[in-house]
């Protein structure tokens, strides 16, 4: 039987799978089938010109989205001019990903038209689309992350006790303050970088401190792992710059724009503005771009608090959202009478889902998603569990 059956509307797509070097190799696989042995860091299931969903093994998301007001609905059709306005990903991660800080709505637009003339020359460029790039995490195994600044004094202390060699030669001169001590571990000379790195892997041998907590990394697990795969980059620092945040099963966290952040290991799913707009900072070979990235990024410390989790009407859990463009949904085994409901993208995880409406039906196996219209009445009956992306200001 092909996948691409559908219950009226409710159609069956297939996610796009990104082969970063940082992904795990059997977590997507393992979900969705197509082991290649090959590490698969992201599924996306969304519109984005990067990674764009089929539909039913015929056409692309966008364009059904963008071709069937239904989907939307009118007052969010044109409220979005035709497009999704949020993404949904699977992230599988086995190895710390790049520091990193995703701009506001103002900045991108501003550095999409100031890059305008360099995307027509083929050049590098740091923004690739307009849109803002806010986003949360929910944890489908243990996750740690590092996740905005610590208070100064904290970082100082603790950087005194890793590094004490350098911190009394060099980092406490930077430490006037936070954005200080950001960008000026950047332009530190080589051999002064290569000292920091050296002492900071002495220091963590010589820890009695264990590189695991249970199921997650602890900061030393952390600064260890940066070192073994970034050995000559000054972002194995940031781990005592940085909170470190450990999600469980089920917990989410959001990152607002303007946060540098990192996540380290874990698996999840991700909702996010439309956007792929990711500016770098450390722990990467990519191509980084210092002086914007100071200037989206805020260098205040961060209180870290995880999204709120509560039932809504339907019975589903809603975390807290951080954006007015999406908000994320779990359901698990039972049955929910749903209507009147905006847009959705459905992925199962666990288990099936079956839908049912007027006398058809509709079933979902675990590792399939389906986009579902704006307003459909219909009766989704899960065994298992299921995560769901919803945009919460349409019709």
């Amino acid at each position: 039987m092909p996948w691409y059956n559908h219950l009226m509307d409710i159609r069956k797509i297939k996610g796009v799978v990104k082969d970063y070097a940082w992904g795990n190799n059997d977590f997507i696989p393992s979900l969705i089938g197509g082991f290649t042995g090959k590490p698969q860091a992201e599924l996306w299931l969304g519109t984005h010109p990067s990674g764009d969903a089929d539909v039913e093994g015929d056409g692309k998301l966008s364009a059904l989205i963008h071709d069937d007001r239904s989907y939307l609905g009118n007052e969010a059709w044109e409220k979005e001019g035709g497009r999704l306005p949020l993404l949904m990903k699977v992230l599988a991660i086995a190895k710390p990903l790049s520091l990193q800080c995703h701009p506001n709505k103002e900045q991108a637009e501003r550095g999409w038209k100031r890059e305008e003339e360099d995307r027509k020359k083929g050049l590098a460029v740091s923004y690739q689309d307009d849109n803002e790039k806010c986003e949360m995490i929910a944890a489908l195994s243990p996750i740690t992350a590092l996740c905005g600044f610590r208070e100064l004094e904290i970082i100082k202390a603790d950087l005194a006790a890793v590094v004490p060699g350098s911190y009394g030669r060099t980092l406490h001169t930077l430490s006037s303050d936070i954005e200080n001590l950001f960008m000026s571990l950047f332009s530190l000379p080589s051999e002064e970088k290569e000292a920091i790195l050296s002492e900071l892997r002495t220091s963590l041998s010589a820890s009695a401190e264990p590189s695991w907590n249970g199921l997650f990394l602890t900061r030393k697990g952390i600064a260890a792992e940066c070192l073994e795969q970034y050995p000559d980059d000054i972002g194995c620092l940031f781990p005592y710059l940085m909170n470190v945040v450990h999600l469980q099963i089920g917990e989410a966290m959001p990152i607002t724009p303007g946060t540098l952040h990192a996540y380290v290991f874990g698996c999840g799913i991700e909702v996010m503005n439309d956007s792929d707009n990711v500016l770098r900072g450390g722990l990467t070979k990519k191509r980084m771009d210092l002086p914007e990235l100071r200037s989206i990024m805020k260098f205040e410390p961060l209180e870290v608090r995880k999204c709120t989790a509560e039932k809504d009407g339907y019975g589903r859990i809603r975390f807290s959202s951080p954006s007015s463009a999406f908000c994320l949904l779990s359901v698990s085994s039972g049955t929910y009478e749903i209507k009147n409901d905006p847009i959705a993208i459905i992925l199962v995880t666990e288990g099936c889902a079956r839908f049912s409406s007027s006398g058809e039906s509709l079933k979902l196996e675990k590792g399939e998603a389906a986009v579902i219209p704006a307003g459909l009445e219909y009766t989704m009956t899960i065994r298992g569990t299921a995560y769901i992306s919803e945009v919460p200001d349409a019709e």
